[in-house]
């Protein structure tokens, strides 16, 4: 039986016409990781719009490309819709899965079905390690992994199916007796299979989603590792598990008991470190209770090579059966793993340009929307300092070009000291002028400056959540060098989403400028100077930012609020991470030159009580109305001092709880258009089809 079985049937106009042979399919807890991949794996409405595959299945809510929900907790209707598939897939409850096989086992039909049961790899977790026959053995088991890497593991073998006799379980024991019930069956109408997978992972994360979050939302997290975290843990991408189990169904291969893992060799200590590194700060600490039972698993199981080549051992490469996703593990897909992760669970990044003359409040700015969407303000002078103190080759570079400015400023200015020396006599009595370099500030020319925001912009909390770029670049070559390829497209991951413009006129620039003391940049020939280098600029970057959309602001006082507005121009931005209190902040007016370390005075200290909003931010399909007064309500709710009280553990239910709420805010404007826009055309037309019964149904309506 396969679900790509085709056949052709020639039309009257003697064209060729292709249809599909349809399948009932039933498919456990749709609305679940493993289950939604499945709907998708299995659905074909999208090629197939005549007679699709009929997915039908239990769930919270009726998937894309399924059919129909049913209640799977009423046994009679459970076993009706088993008994009517020809495909069942079970993967979460194994009452159930049992209840079912039976009646497949003990039913009468014709047809042939197929069960597939997605079992636990908890199952093996109590059998000790294989020790290592011969390195023959251990050649052959290991291809695909990287064992060379971890000399701990070449010390055993990776667990087959044949090691099956030697499984021990120490419970999951029901789960075991069904295992086996399946591997054994020999109904020839009934082809039954258990797939065993690793740690299952990707889209938007299940037993790792608490990893994910925790690095994503916290800035000085330290993502726990039990124990030593050399424990193996097979792993394998969703998307490759729902593609083997379709690879089941298609081929029913004689092998009942198949391993679903991928051709990585991954520890505990390697998963962890890679989620810190890619998704978070890099910061780990070992821990001694574990957060994750999964994750506590010590097993190594090698990759089922049916669907691979007709020698088991023989690299994949020859007979690509499966096409995977993810066939080299976690460690080498982790950029493609955030991408799906920040895509499958709505995250959106606030990413902006604050432009704007001298003295337009542009760092002021910056300052507040950072604060108030825990995104980096990314200022040159503050990277400048970390660079110079960070044992980096970036850092070796900022620092030796430094000292090659500096040295050559100082030549300069000693030679025009010394020739003006040289006129001047000084009158008897006065002492000789001293040359003091200590007022130089040496500034950083623009190929190094560029290196520095791209390393910035290329930051695990810039990628993830953001970021609000203080007032760079300044020219159009500025532009072109960070943000324009070679070939001329967008560097994609760093490309700025909309660019706020402070317009105000030369005059108002000047009179904030004289606000400015103490400071010799704001002096009026350097403000004047500064001024014309930026309208000299500015018109060939405006038409640059076009591409992204632009806020003009030319109203000092409403500038936060109409910038918010801006960035929820597409909806409302939610916050999910739990609120804490700050203090009041200071917001002062910083400079934006090159210069490492000069401070800049400011006449005003404004005073924001600053109330911590997420570092993730989940974008919101829907009305700007409603998206507001649910951002107020949670805000709110978390604000108040009972939330303070709750455990970690109860925080957590609260935030999945809202998660659930947005989900179905978001759903809602869509599920209203279709009621009364697209329902009653379709139900209108499936009624005249059935009344007239055309042959043709699709030239019928057109």
């Amino acid at each position: 039986m396969s679900l790509q079985t085709r056949s052709m049937e020639r039309t009257s106009a003697g064209e060729k016409q292709q249809t599909w042979q349809q399948y009932r399919i039933f498919i456990e807890e749709m609305n679940t990781l493993i289950g939604s991949a499945l709907v998708e794996e299995f659905r074909n409405d999208n090629e197939n719009d005549i007679n699709p595959n009929i997915i039908v299945g239990n769930g919270e809510s009726l998937p894309r490309g399924a059919t129909k929900l049913i209640n799977a907790a009423d046994p009679k209707e459970l076993g009706q819709i088993v008994l009517d598939s020809d495909i069942v897939i079970f993967h979460q409850n194994y009452c159930r899965a049992e209840y079912a096989y039976k009646l497949l086992k003990h039913g009468q039909f014709q047809q042939s079905k197929i069960f597939i049961l997605i079992s636990n790899p908890l199952t093996w977790s109590t059998t000790p390690l294989k020790d290592r026959k011969n390195d023959e053995t251990a050649m052959r088991q290991s291809m695909g992994g990287d064992a060379d890497d971890q000399p701990f593991l070449k010390k055993y073998d990776k667990f087959t199916e044949n090691d099956l006799p030697t499984r021990k379980i120490h419970f999951l024991e029901r789960l075991k007796n069904l295992e086996q019930q399946i591997i054994v069956c020999d109904k020839p109408q009934l082809h039954a299979y258990v797939i065993t997978p690793g740690l299952v992972y990707g889209n938007g994360e299940d037993i790792l989603y608490d990893l994910f979050k925790t690095a994503w939302m916290t800035p000085d997290a330290e993502l726990p590792i039990y124990g030593d975290g050399n424990n193996i843990i097979p792993m394998i991408h969703v998307n490759d598990l729902a593609n083997i189990v379709n690879k089941t169904v298609t081929l029913t291969p004689n092998e009942k008991y198949i391993f679903a893992v991928d051709y990585e060799n991954m520890t505990q200590k390697k998963l962890v470190t890679t989620i810190a590194k890619s998704v978070g700060n890099g910061l780990t600490k070992n821990v001694t209770t574990p957060t994750e039972k999964m994750l506590t698993i010590n097993i190594w199981l090698r990759p089922t090579q049916v669907f691979e080549s007709e020698d088991q051992y023989i690299d994949a490469k020859k007979n690509p059966i499966i096409i995977w996703q993810c066939k080299e593990g976690f460690a080498k897909n982790i950029l493609k793993i955030r991408e799906q992760f920040k895509l499958y669970r709505g995250l959106d990044t606030v990413k902006l340009i604050v432009h704007g003359g001298t003295a337009s409040g542009k760092s002021t700015l910056c300052k507040q929307l950072a604060n108030f969407y825990r995104i980096p303000h990314i200022q040159i002078k503050p990277l400048i300092q970390e660079l110079i103190e960070q044992q980096s080759e970036l850092g070796e570079l900022v620092r030796t070009t430094l000292q090659q400015v500096k040295d050559q400023m100082v030549a300069e200015a000693l030679a025009i000291f010394e020739a003006e020396k040289k006129k001047k006599k000084v009158p008897k009595g006065q002492p000789e002028p001293v040359f003091d370099p200590s007022g130089i500030q040496p500034r950083l020319p623009d190929s190094v400056l560029i290196q520095i925001y791209k390393w910035r912009l290329d930051q695990n909390d810039a990628q993830n959540l953001g970021y609000v770029l203080d007032g760079f670049p300044k020219t159009l070559e500025q532009y072109e060098k960070l943000f324009v390829k070679e070939e001329g497209q967008l560097i994609e991951s760093i490309k700025p989403k909309g660019v706020i413009y402070l317009e105000y006129p030369d005059d108002q620039l000047k009179e904030r400028s004289k606000l400015i003391i103490d400071n010799p940049r704001y002096t009026e020939e350097q403000v004047v100077k500064r001024l014309a280098n930026f309208r000299k600029n500015n018109e060939q970057l405006l038409q640059q930012y076009e591409q992204f959309d632009i806020k003009r602001i030319s109203d000092q006082e409403s500038a936060f609020e109409q910038s918010k507005d801006f960035i929820t121009r597409n909806g409302p931005i939610l916050v999910l991470q739990d609120v804490k209190e700050e203090e009041v902040v200071q917001i002062e007016e910083q400079q934006d030159d090159c210069t490492p370390s000069h401070q800049v005075s400011s006449l005003q200290q404004e005073k924001v009580a600053a109330v911590q909003q997420s570092q993730v931010q989940q974008s919101q399909v829907g009305p700007k109305k409603k998206g507001d007064q649910l951002n107020k309500s949670i805000n709110e709710s978390r604000l108040s001092k009972d939330n303070k009280k709750l455990t970690d553990e109860q925080k957590q239910d609260l935030i999945r709880q809202q998660e659930r709420e947005l989900l179905d805010q978001r759903s809602q404007p869509l599920r209203q258009y279709l009621a009364d826009n697209v329902v009653p055309f379709l139900t209108e037309g499936l009624i005249n089809i059935c009344e007239k019964h055309p042959e043709n149904p699709l030239q019928f309506f057109s």
